[in-house]
């Protein structure tokens, strides 16, 4: 097929994109966005070095020099761009019918919005990037974020490997952050799934710690800050924990498990606006831990030894990893909902299932409290044998 010179390219969609035959051209990004708004010279500044953080090249359509109708040279960005990114504060016209035909032709769309901005419906349900330019803090949130989305975006099937536990705390922070973006109606439709030893919901201020993790104690502190904001905005948050017992009680840490036990056991009956939206169940034994935050991630912690916090994460952002991973723990859940209310249920009176789930994991961990607390006074200050 003989291929049209560039200034004869047609400029309506639909014939341009059959009669240019192009390809995608890897570390490209297309930014399509409004020109004169106030804030996006600070945005293109800001979009700009992520890009290039990423080796990634930027262009968008006022810095072309073809000399032709810019109407070609955006839907040959939109044709060849590895990724596009759209700016949609304001709801710019040009950029909604770049927008369209973007989602048309890539998968790998990233929306970026100023908060406060009200998105029409059929855009709402799409995640988006939401920020605030106006301060450092916000300018080093958006680059954070940015960053990441396109890190998953161009090889989202390989999951990232992070080291320590700092770091795979502050990354669940950043991910409870981006999730804490969505408008209520939206978050409620959303879910986060954990499993693990107690859940964040264990962690208090007077917790004991190392004086060398200070920091690392306030970033638990935070990450479960996030957690108790996303409930209360009626984000579903569902736990699968193992309290400590006969089998699976490691000695050096039973001044640890009590008082998480206690923790728990004072949220539980304290009646949080939370807890509405927040349910544990009980597993037999230990789960693998893992994190699954919305639609953002899914990621999987591993310990080399009896170390607090997990030396080892990966994090995986693979759109069909997330959904098969999170429909398996949802049946993993349901079925770990009837085992507890069959082994625990109270005898106190609840008012719906949501309730008598709770009083049923409360009569775990006070059983679980009992236990190491007898163990803890039949030791007499002896050494346990350690088991992992």
């Amino acid at each position: 097929m003989k291929h049209l010179r560039r200034n004869d390219l047609p400029i309506y969609p639909k014939a341009f994109i059959a009669a240019a035959r192009l390809h995608r051209e890897k570390n490209r990004v297309f930014v399509a966005m409004p020109f004169a708004a106030p804030h996006s010279r600070v945005l293109w500044q800001i979009v700009r070095s992520v890009c290039e953080i990423h080796d990634l090249v930027p262009t968008r359509a006022d810095t072309s020099t073809y000399p032709r109708p810019i109407v070609a040279d955006i839907l040959e960005e939109l044709e060849s761009a590895e990724i596009i990114i759209a700016d949609l504060t304001g709801l710019n016209p040009n950029v909604l019918y770049e927008l369209g035909i973007a989602h048309v032709r890539s998968d790998a769309v990233v929306l970026l919005s100023q908060r406060g901005q009200s998105l029409p419906f059929d855009l709402a349900s799409i995640r988006c990037l939401f920020y605030d330019v106006s301060t450092i803090e916000g300018k080093q949130e958006l680059t954070e974020k940015l960053g990441r989305t396109l890190e998953s975006l161009r090889d989202p099937g390989v999951p990232t490997v992070i080291e320590g536990g700092l770091d795979r705390t502050n990354s669940v922070i950043a991910d409870l952050r981006q999730l804490s973006d969505l408008p209520d109606d939206e978050l409620r439709g959303e879910v986060v799934w954990f499993s693990g030893f107690l859940s964040s919901f264990a962690i208090s201020e007077d917790e004991v710690f190392d004086p060398r993790e200070r920091e690392y104690r306030e970033k638990l502190l935070e990450e479960r800050d996030c957690l108790l904001s996303l409930a209360r905005r009626g984000c579903p948050v569902r736990c699968i924990i193992t309290p400590p017992g006969k089998d699976d009680l490691i000695a050096s840490r039973l001044p640890h498990a009590v008082q998480r036990l206690a923790t728990l056991i004072s949220f539980l009956k304290a009646g949080d606006d939370s807890l509405r939206h927040i349910e544990w169940v009980i597993s037999p034994f230990r789960q693998k831990n893992f994190y699954i935050i919305g639609r953002i991630c899914f990621s999987e912690g591993f310990k080399s030894g009896v170390e607090r916090g997990y030396s080892l994460t990966l994090r995986q952002t693979d759109p069909d990893a997330i959904a098969s991973s999170t429909a398996v723990h949802r049946i993993l859940f349901e079925r770990l909902r009837r085992l507890t209310l069959g082994t625990y249920r109270s005898s106190t009176p609840a008012a719906d299932d949501h309730e008598a789930l709770r009083l049923a994991v409360l009569k775990c961990l006070r059983r679980s409290m009992e236990y190491c607390s007898g163990i803890a006074r039949t030791s007499k200050g002896k050494p346990l044998r350690d088991s992992s």
